[in-house]
């Protein structure tokens, strides 16, 4: 194979992955849309199971950095979520729309696969601007915290590896 079909192969691979993307600055719900009392002061979790550990379970990192978020932290990454939703709304439109297009493609006969290989390829510069839009986010949302948030934030960021939450 090509050095570019590789490449090809390893972009549609990276960004085929779920990726991580922050939550809302103030939500209250739990993982799942559940009411959460995950966060309890002091971070002990009595009566409640702390990912799989047992009752009494104590967090690594006692205070979640949403929870400790200023007033105008919270409408700075309120902005921020907008302005990457609404990118990637868009951005996975257009990946629908090309995936279809692509499928009309692959179903013709004979299948040109020039056309099909020029569609592949645009779908994977569609993700590519998704991926590194939510990695800029990252690094965006590290800005406005403090030391001690972003300590939460990376946290969450590495136990999620790489998936979204």
């Amino acid at each position: 194979m090509k050095f570019t079909q590789y490449l090809i192969i390893a972009l549609f691979a990276a960004t085929s992955a779920n990726l991580v993307v922050a939550e809302p600055a103030h939500h209250d719900k739990g993982h799942h849309g559940q009411k959460s009392d995950h966060h309890k002061t002091g971070g002990e979790m009595r009566g409640h199971k702390a990912h799989g550990k047992e009752k009494g379970a104590v967090h690594l990192f006692s205070d979640h950095w949403a929870k400790t978020l200023t007033e105008k932290q919270k409408f700075d990454v309120d902005e921020m979520h907008l302005k990457v939703g609404q990118f990637e709304a868009v951005q996975k439109g257009k990946v629908k729309m090309l995936k279809a297009e692509l499928s009309v493609i692959a179903a013709n006969t004979p299948v040109d696969k020039k056309s099909m290989y020029a569609k592949i390829d645009e779908i994977v510069e569609v993700k590519k601007a998704i991926m590194r839009n939510r990695y800029d986010h990252i690094a965006e949302m590290r800005e406005v915290l403090t030391k001690e948030q972003r300590l939460s934030y990376d946290a969450g960021l590495l136990k999620h590896k790489g998936k979204k939450h």
